[in-house]
């Protein structure tokens, strides 16, 4: 008998470890995902934190209220309160500033304070009528405003230096600052009476009668009044002022006394030159014997001697 020996036969060798490997490279791939959603989490609340819950003010200045609610609210972003104020720069009903500034970094859902423009900070004018000008003007500038020109003119119902009325009128709304004008009494109106030729103290009494007061000119003039008499006023005579005003009085100190030239022997016409070019006037006395004459034979004052500038010259012609 022969004995036979069974020879075992190895298992096959390769499925088993493929299955082994695919289950490892399985599990990479879902580590490798696992790790990716991972950064991506961190990476996202790190923004989330640092710039997602952010956002910017957007530009709203110069936009209604309502345009700028919408704009607010397109940002993410809320409306905490209307403020107003005045603006010389911006529109009435337009959005002056915001809190936070425009491009402010602020946080979502947070919340904005608008400030709306009511346009010009406007001050009504006072009433300043009968008042005195120095508190007039202390009055505009307690309102707000400014003392503008001032002109005067005469008034039968307010007192001289006070304010008869403005320009704008009284409750006339301005802006702050504006100049008012002002336009102030001269007081009652006075005829000036001509006084001219009076002397001195008569003509203080004609002029204090009339309610006006008087200064004397310090220089004293030639002029054909007598000494002492008034030779100008200013104002003059028909002129008007208030009561109260003051005339400048110039006295006469007499007529120039100018040398009369001697014209005797000329002919008329070069005697008349003569004379009037020295300041005198000139007069003629023919009579009947000088009808036809044209020469001086005499003249009324002797050449040589002195005159009052202005004064007449007759000449005798024959």
């Amino acid at each position: 008998l022969h004995r036979t020996s069974r020879l075992e036969t190895p298992p096959p060798p390769g499925p088993a470890p493929r299955r082994s490997g695919a289950r490892r490279s399985r599990r990479g791939l879902l580590t490798l995902v696992a790790a990716v959603l991972l950064v991506l989490g961190v990476g996202g609340g790190v923004w989330y934190i640092n710039s997602g819950q952010f956002t910017q003010v957007p530009p709203v200045l110069g936009k209604t209220e309502e345009q700028a609610r919408t704009r607010l609210d397109g940002a993410g972003l809320k409306v905490k309160g209307v403020e107003h104020a005045y603006s010389d720069t911006v529109r009435r009903g337009t959005i002056i500033s915001t809190d936070p500034k425009v491009g402010a970094r602020i946080r979502s859902h947070d919340a904005v304070r608008l400030t709306l423009s009511d346009g010009p900070e406007t001050v009504r004018v006072p009433d300043l009528k009968g008042m005195a000008l120095d508190k007039a003007r202390a009055r505009l500038k307690k309102e707000g405003l400014e003392p503008g020109m001032v002109s005067r003119e005469f008034s039968d119902d307010v007192d001289k230096g006070s304010v008869i009325g403005t320009e704008p009128g009284a409750g006339t709304d301005r802006r702050a600052g504006s100049a008012i004008a002002l336009t102030v009494s001269k007081g009652r109106p006075v005829d000036v009476p001509d006084v001219t030729g009076e002397d001195l103290d008569q003509a203080r009494s004609d002029l204090a009668d009339a309610g006006l007061k008087v200064k004397v000119a310090a220089e004293r003039v030639n002029s054909e009044d007598d000494a002492g008499q008034v030779a100008r006023q200013s104002p003059g005579a028909g002129g008007r002022a208030a009561e109260g005003d003051t005339i400048t009085l110039t006295v006469s100190k007499g007529p120039e006394m100018v040398e009369v030239p001697d014209v005797t022997g000329d002919s008329v016409d070069d005697a008349k030159k003569t004379l009037e070019d020295a300041g005198f006037k000139v007069d003629e006395d023919r009579g009947l014997l000088g009808l036809f004459g044209d020469t001086v034979k005499k003249q009324s004052v002797d050449g040589g001697d002195r005159a009052p500038k202005g004064s007449t010259i007759t000449l005798t012609i024959r």
